[in-house]
């Protein structure tokens, strides 16, 4: 007779091991050298450099600045940086996973890092509306129009810093990959940090009310983070 702790097991998989040359393979070369030629073509038509997305990231008052001078509507150099950050996000998740050793529904290699693309693009999504939708509702539109101006930018820097941090994982092989991993968990920290006190910025200049400030942070920041981690530490053990 079966008990609960052999259904279990064999309804648990084990992951099998990822191959070690999947770093340096042509399909990841793509996913590395797609971003790079992005951001070249950006770079060759527009002035908004990497050191301008950092002092928007990490100044309260410059990006204030920023975004008022903003111009209204899509612009589409900013989906480009949008495009680039979604892949190089979904690459370097890719990266820690293999590194880590946890995959989901038994994907591998490409249609793991099409899931992963996903999963992204559809967090990044959730987050856009969510501002849009709290702003209609609140009647506060504009300050969180503001916030996600800021949110927007935070993104894309990290997209930025990640599309570097692919090609010295893939082929700085006198580094161990968990090192840069651990140091880009670090970076995306610091730079999600620096995103909430913009957002407590923005909201107390505009003495917006405490409580429903609050009460955003622990539904719409704080929660999904931790259900994410929660989740991937039980996929790891």
């Amino acid at each position: 007779m079966w008990i609960i702790s052999d259904l279990i097991m064999t309804t648990q998989r084990i992951p099998e091991p990822f191959t070690e040359d999947i770093f340096r393979s042509e399909g990841i070369f793509a996913l590395l050298i797609l971003p790079v030629l992005i951001y070249l073509l950006i770079s060759m038509t527009e002035k908004y450099s990497l050191a301008t997305i950092i002092k928007i990231v990490f100044s309260n008052k410059y990006a204030h600045t920023a975004y008022r001078r903003s111009n209204p509507g899509i612009q589409l150099f900013n989906v480009l940086l949008g495009f680039l950050s979604i892949i190089s996000i979904s690459t370097f998740i890719l990266f820690a996973e293999i590194h880590f050793n946890v995959t989901f529904f038994d994907l591998k290699s490409l249609m793991l890092w099409l899931f992963n693309l996903l999963i992204v693009t559809a967090g990044i999504s959730f987050t856009y509306l969510t501002c849009l939708a709290a702003g209609s509702l609140s009647r506060t539109a504009d300050a969180f129009r503001e916030y996600l101006f800021n949110v927007s930018l935070n993104y894309k820097l990290i997209g930025i810093l990640l599309m570097i941090v692919n090609f010295l994982i893939s082929y700085l092989i006198s580094v161990p990959d968990k090192y840069l991993i651990f140091l880009s968990f670090f970076m995306i920290a610091i730079i999600l940090i620096f995103r909430i006190v913009r957002l407590v910025y923005i909201f107390l200049r505009r003495s917006f009310s405490l409580f429903y400030m609050i009460l955003y942070l622990c539904t719409l920041e704080f929660s999904p983070a931790l259900i994410l981690i929660r989740y991937l530490s039980g996929q790891a053990q």
